[in-house]
């Protein structure tokens, strides 16, 4: 069980690097004018998987020369009427290690699985105890994720869920504007 400062309009999002204001090719490649997303045309019968990478250049950093980002959702097949077809999109958040990911899991039959890494960004505040993986509605509600395994690496600079498990929940009791993402828990 997660817990979440009520009172908090947000959780605790693990912050990606960049400085506003700053004329770097981070900044410049990882900013609001830039969308991150990825997008794929499914079929119910068939299933599928979306796939995210990112690498843009941080000379200079403490963090390594590269900022890197490696997402991929897997949908199964028959998540969704098998004669169907539906266009999924991931989109990573230019701040915060969150994605949208888009039509909603919950929308689904089956659960979606996440393999998501980010390199080239400050861990040093991350504690293990505290590190997690999950996803957050706009209402303040915490919705259950299962992670396989979820690691930071101090040495590389990176955090990483492996099959993250998102499993759909009835709309009536599906949040807007959840997020799915890494945090480090108040």
């Amino acid at each position: 069980n997660v817990q979440i400062n009520q009172q908090s309009t947000s959780p605790n999002w693990v912050k990606l690097p960049g400085v506003p204001g700053q004329d770097s090719d981070f900044e410049k490649g990882l900013g609001f004018e830039t969308d991150y997303s990825a997008k794929k045309l499914i079929k119910g019968n068939k299933g599928g998987t979306i796939k995210l990478k990112v690498r843009l250049h941080q000379h200079g950093s403490e963090f390594g020369d590269h900022f890197e980002i490696k997402a991929k959702v897997k949908v199964e097949k028959h998540s969704f009427p098998d004669d169907e077809e539906r266009l999924f999109t991931i989109t990573m958040d230019p701040n915060y290690a969150y994605l949208n990911i888009s039509p909603s899991p919950h929308t689904l039959y089956k659960h979606v699985t996440v393999d998501w890494e980010i390199k080239g960004i400050d861990v040093s505040e991350i504690n293990p105890d505290t590190f997690d993986y999950l996803y957050f509605g706009d209402n303040n509600v915490v919705l259950t994720t299962v992670n396989h395994q979820l690691t930071v690496d101090y040495n590389k600079h990176k955090i990483r869920v492996h099959k993250g498990i998102i499993y759909p929940t009835p709309t009536e009791e599906t949040p807007d504007g959840t997020r799915y993402g890494f945090v480090n828990r108040r």
